[in-house]
């Protein structure tokens, strides 16, 4: 007989408008890129062979506990999707997904998808503190940072993804 565990789970999501096409988006969807454009964002690559977010990338990033972060790029499809699930040690896995497309020229919307499961009670006290006003600051924020480092950089050619 098989026992059945379900972790508590929590997912958000959110639609990003941004005045650029996907094909300039992308390349900044990636932890190397992402220091361009956000501030305070700090990732350390672990594995890479171009340098940049690919297939199978591994990179970290600082917990707000002082723990790290560890990140897999599970799927990246230019310029439409990237996937990243990350791990959260004695807390949660989330899985992350972003889709592009374009309603039109020059604009992208940006589908975020945040899957937030708890491994651990630590997880679990952690997705019940998520509010949604929490969330949507988060996204708004990050909307911000993007579309503002896409105008002030319009001619920009980002390396390819």
């Amino acid at each position: 007989m098989t026992a059945t565990f379900t972790s508590p789970r929590l997912t958000r999501e959110y639609r990003q408008t941004l005045h650029a096409a996907p094909e300039r988006v992308f390349p900044l969807l990636c932890p190397e890129r992402e220091k361009d454009w956000l501030p305070g964002w700090q990732a350390r690559m672990l594995h890479s062979a171009s340098g940049v977010a690919e297939p199978r990338a591994v990179f970290a990033t600082p917990g707000h506990d002082g723990t790290e972060i560890v990140w897999v790029v599970a799927e990246h499809r230019p310029p439409d999707r990237v996937h990243f699930v990350r791990w959260h040690p004695g807390s949660m896995v989330v899985d992350l997904e972003l889709d592009l497309s374009s309603p039109a020229p020059g604009t992208t919307w940006l589908d975020i998808r945040y899957t937030y499961t708890a491994i651990a009670p630590a997880g679990r006290a952690a997705i019940e503190a998520m509010t949604l006003e929490q969330w949507h600051a988060q996204m708004q924020n990050w909307q911000t940072h993007l579309d503002a480092w896409l105008q002030a950089n319009p001619a920009s050619k980002p390396p390819p993804a």
